[in-house]
């Protein structure tokens, strides 16, 4: 009996190492296109060892295997997103550890379904679970859809130009699909079944989607839309991205006066001036980084009721008086933080003596008064005429306190006032396009808006036929986060066929053309400029016209699924947990 336990003992000590060898080289593998430029097809293996970690646990009935696939996911998390720790540690903690579980749930669906149902069909349910979750998940309060499966490809994007038909949960789904295929054409090998049809399934799925996107990719001609009527009209419009560089720990927020900081935009915007070729009266667009205008002092608000009663606005919009006169075209973007202060005299119903929130960010001041604070970006015209959008995809807890009828009930029977602790800008419904003089219509994301593609087609709805990014990509230091942020908007041009001005503070400031191809740049942490053109376009792709439904199948595929397995378990009846 000793004997027999010491074997025991020793082969259970064995089989624990191969899990974890297996484990970690899953979690390396689906962090290697995220850190690594052009890996992105790596991400086609990435589960086959989770899946056959999964497998052995299943053979010899390995207790406790949440431990070992929540941890591939954490430490997959762990190497993509750390530098989140650079703006806050405890988002950090909860961005990595929250995420990773509910991968690990999505996981554990999974191994729950294979213990009632034989043969593909939990691997299907897998794959509907996996994309489910991403789609539901971008739609929630607290989001957070950096690793989605399909960003994989964000740095090769060669291989997914379809994605204009998809958006990025179809290289989810393709990545998913392979990796399952691969995984049971092995299982099916080792098993002695049928495996050859198996295996040319996964050949087919590896390759057609690589075919298919190098034909599109070098067959797709850039559109050269032109909405003006101008003699010298050429479908394209040139731009200017100022990028400042300004240290958004040290100087952003006090260590520079907001006069300084205008200046040195201002210099550089003049030296781009200087060295761009002349566009005629064709427009001509100035881009600044989010939150370039931001108020350090009482009084110097920019306040969206009266933006021109703002000195700082005032100054830039004297800028391009003085540059363009009466001749040159001249456009400009700008990021700031806002306060909109509600009239009652617009609206009695809110504000004056009411008690009543006007929205669900307002704040209170004085008796009886409330106000929005926002992030936006504000657009001034060649006529001097402004616009001006509030950023909608806001970042949990440093911009948005989620659920807020619960924090509210926390506050109003005295537990806690957590409002107090968390920022909770203001948000729109609709996306705002600008307008210039020659009928140009540009959409400006504010940053973390970028990585939402469902979220981003709106711009491209609402009648936007070129895109602008901007964003302060400071914050997190040179680690890989601002490189996967920039790589986010070569998927986002792919997906819209837009061309895209990003402008950063400290960069990486890029100009991308339709394709997704990055054509210009600035180097990071860098005071810079860039120069160049970009093409218009007003047609529709596939994605931008029905957006995500693959995720949209996928929810209600999985909740049918769910409910069958439910009642699976429900009448006793099991399938074999491993073949």
């Amino acid at each position: 009996m000793d004997l027999q336990n010491g074997y025991d003992s020793v082969k259970g000590e064995k089989l624990g190492t191969s899990l974890w060898i297996l484990v970690f080289l899953s979690s390396v593998l689906l962090s290697v296109p995220f850190l690594v430029p052009h890996a992105g097809l790596v991400s086609l293996v990435a589960f086959v060892p989770l899946f056959a970690a999964e497998y052995l646990a299943g053979l010899h009935s390995k207790k406790h295997f949440f431990t070992y696939y929540y941890v591939c996911f954490l430490i997959w998390n762990l190497f993509t997103t750390f530098w989140i720790y650079k703006a806050t540690l405890a988002g950090a903690v909860a961005a990595i550890v929250l995420n990773a579980l509910q991968m690990a749930v999505i996981f554990g669906l999974f191994r729950w379904f294979r213990k009632i149902f034989r043969g593909f069909l939990p691997y299907v349910f897998f794959i509907v679970s996996w994309l489910a979750w991403e789609h539901a998940y971008s739609t929630w309060d607290v989001s957070w859809p950096w690793l989605d499966l399909g960003n994989s490809f964000a740095t090769s994007i060669k291989t997914v130009q379809w994605y204009s038909a998809t958006g990025v949960a179809g290289g989810s789904f393709w990545v998913l699909l392979v990796n399952v295929l691969i995984f049971r054409t092995i299982i099916l090998a080792i098993t002695g079944r049928r495996w050859i049809s198996t295996a040319f399934m996964s050949f087919f799925f590896f390759l057609a989607p690589l075919i298919t996107s190098e034909i599109i990719f070098y067959n797709y001609k850039e559109s050269s839309y032109e909405p003006s009527k101008k003699v010298n009209a050429r479908g394209s419009r040139y731009f200017s991205i100022i990028q400042p560089n300004i240290d958004p720990y040290i100087d952003k927020f006090g260590g520079m006066s907001m006069d300084m900081q205008i200046n040195k935009f201002l210099t550089l915007s003049g030296k781009a001036l200087s060295s761009a070729p002349g566009t005629g009266n064709l427009s001509h667009f100035i881009i600044g980084p989010e939150t370039m205008v931001y108020p350090t002092e009482v009084g110097e608000d920019i306040l969206l009721n009266n933006i021109r009663s703002n000195k700082y606005h005032r100054k830039l919009d004297g800028f391009l008086k003085s540059e363009g006169g009466d001749s040159l075209n001249l456009n400009m973007i700008y990021g700031a933080v806002t306060t909109f202060v509600y009239n009652t005299s617009i609206n009695p119903s809110v504000g004056g003596d009411s008690e009543e929130r006007p929205s669900a960010s307002a704040r209170k001041f004085g008796v009886g008064l409330w106000y929005d604070r926002f992030n936006t970006a504000i657009f001034i015209n060649a006529r001097h005429d402004i616009d001006f959008y509030n950023k909608s995809k806001l970042v949990i807890i440093v911009e948005n306190s989620p659920y807020k009828p619960f924090l509210r009930f926390l506050k109003k029977h005295h537990i806690i006032d957590l409002e107090k602790y968390i920022s909770s800008f203001g948000t729109q419904k609709e996306r705002t396009v600008f307008t210039t003089t020659d009928s140009v219509k540009i959409g400006t994301a504010i940053c973390y808006e970028s990585v939402f593609g469902d979220f981003y087609r709106h711009y491209i709805l609402a009648g936007a036929n070129v895109m602008s990014v901007i964003t302060n990509d400071g914050w997190w230091g040179n680690t890989p986060g601002y490189r996967q942020h920039l790589s986010y908007s070569c998927l986002r041009a792919i997906e819209t066929r837009r061309s895209i001005a990003r402008c950063g503070n400290t960069g990486i400031s890029a100009l991308i053309n339709q394709r997704g191809e990055i054509i210009a740049e600035t180097p990071w942490w860098k005071e810079a400029y860039l120069n160049g053109s970009l093409k218009l376009n007003d047609k529709i792709t596939p994605f931008v016209k029905y957006g995500d439904v693959i995720g949209r199948i996928s929810e209600f595929v999985f909740f049918l699924m769910f409910l069958l397995g439910i009642s699976r378990f429900l009448m006793g009846k099991k399938g074999k947990e491993a073949e």
